[in-house]
């Protein structure tokens, strides 16, 4: 009995700890977010697009574009890799000539970003997060009731 109550007690740790994570990347993700809300919003023209072969059936997008004769590659996709799969449809929706929407930082500190619509929001996470924590309150709950004597499992198992 008390080895399952251990297991029920360790998996309630994990699923906390795992929601702080979540937590935290979520609120990162926020502040990212609230910092380009100052950032105006402009067309991009791209000039090149490329796609860089990674090992594991992986690739990371390239882009190069120009803003107001500013060229730039930052993304909002950042260095994330992609599936080969997703190879095609990237290189098609970011061909050569087509224009886009650019991030563009008014004090001028950082280059401009192309918005390419693939991140996730930081709801996703947090969304996660909360699951992850209400399961650590069900096992952290379970554990308890594990605990008192006379317990439906103990009575269950004869112990």
């Amino acid at each position: 009995m008390n080895a399952i109550r251990a297991a029920v007690a360790v998996l309630a740790t994990l699923f906390t700890g795992g929601a702080f994570v979540l937590y935290a990347v979520a609120a990162r993700q926020a502040l990212r977010d609230r910092r380009r809300r100052g950032f105006t919003r402009v067309k991009a023209q791209v000039t090149s697009v490329g796609w860089e072969a990674k090992p594991d059936e992986l690739g990371v997008l390239k882009v190069v574009f120009d803003v107001d004769g500013r060229s730039s590659t930052v993304t909002d996709l950042g260095e994330d890799e992609r599936r080969n799969a997703e190879r095609d449809e990237l290189l098609q929706a970011f061909a050569v000539g087509t224009s886009h929407v650019a991030l563009v930082d008014p004090s001028g500190a950082t280059p401009p970003m192309l918005v390419t619509g693939r991140v996730q929001s930081f709801k996703v996470p947090l969304f996660i997060g909360v699951i992850f924590q209400v399961l650590s309150a069900v096992m952290g709950g379970l554990a308890w009731y594990l605990g008192q004597p006379g317990n439906a499992l103990e009575k269950l198992l004869g112990s």
